[in-house]
């Protein structure tokens, strides 16, 4: 018991320590809001995507997806035009500043985790992968 409660203690420090670094800073940027709306849009850009459909497949309340396209239409990342199959439905397309911006996002955070896995070295590397995962095994369990 005394173990278990170091290891935890030990864990959460050591995650502190790593949330506070720039590389999970821009993951975390990369996974949720905004950009989570661009990564999607970015690989689903052959298929019609409507805010609706939006919304249900992030995960994310209307009321979000309406802000988040609101906001990243005026930055010119994507663009609102009628449905060609029903005017009452808006489809929403990436833009291609939208796509350099989702690029260059994922470009600064492949370029840190480059840098992580090349300083663990190729066994270290498969054994975090292999952790990483069975954590999200075990934590999606619960």
């Amino acid at each position: 018991m005394v173990e278990e409660i170091r290891l935890r203690e030990n864990l959460l420090r050591d995650l502190e320590a790593l949330y506070q670094l720039p590389a999970f800073g821009e993951l975390a940027a990369l996974l949720q809001g905004e950009a989570r709306v661009l990564q999607y849009l970015a690989l689903h850009r052959e298929e019609a995507v409507y805010p609706s459909g939006l919304a249900e497949a992030l995960c994310l309340s209307r009321p979000r997806i309406t802000a988040a396209l609101n906001s990243l239409g005026r930055k010119g990342f994507l663009t609102l035009k009628p449905s060609l199959r029903d005017r009452r439905m808006i489809q929403v397309m990436v833009t291609e500043a939208g796509l350099r911006q989702i690029d260059g996002q994922y470009a600064a955070v492949r370029g840190y985790f480059d840098r992580l896995l090349s300083g663990l070295g190729a066994e270290d590397s498969r054994e975090l992968v292999r952790l990483v995962g069975r954590c999200a095994e075990v934590m999606k369990e619960e």
